[in-house]
């Protein structure tokens, strides 16, 4: 694989953790029929969000590749800490593993999905490893909540 093919890679596995693909997710999961299960993806989302936004407003990071920014809302984007989309794959990984009663092929496939999500914000000079770890930690918030 050339560094093309690498980042091209990446860039699906860290589209993953976008916040469209977690509304989508609430969406899938309500028009199954698991209104519970979505309604506990919101309702983490929305923690998550409650967290993060003064965290990164009060403390602001430079991302590895910097971002320029002209607003408030651009800046609180801008800023790597915590890293959102490693809040949200581990509050999802968390709440399916639980969910799905942490059948152990699952399990594994869903975390070694996880850690690619998260590497690939690395690799992608998104974040570094404490703006990953900060963003565990708040994924495991509301979870643990």
């Amino acid at each position: 694989m050339n560094k093309e093919q690498i980042l091209n890679f990446f860039n699906h596995f860290s589209a993953l953790g976008s916040k469209e693909i977690f509304i989508f997710y609430i969406i899938i999961f309500f028009l199954l029929d698991l209104k519970q299960l979505s309604l506990k993806l919101l309702i983490g989302m929305i923690l998550i969000y409650l967290i993060a936004i003064p965290i990164r407003y009060l403390y602001f990071k430079e991302r590895p590749t910097k971002k320029q920014y002209k607003n408030i809302l651009e800046k609180i984007d801008a800023s790597s800490f915590p890293s959102m989309h490693s809040a949200r794959t581990t509050f999802l990984l968390m709440t399916l593993t639980k969910f799905l009663n942490f059948e152990i092929k699952i399990t594994i496939f869903l975390t070694l999905t996880w850690a690619i999500i998260l590497y690939a914000r690395i690799y992608k000079k998104k974040h570094d490893y404490k703006d990953i770890i900060g963003g565990i930690i708040l994924g495991l918030i509301p979870y643990l909540l």
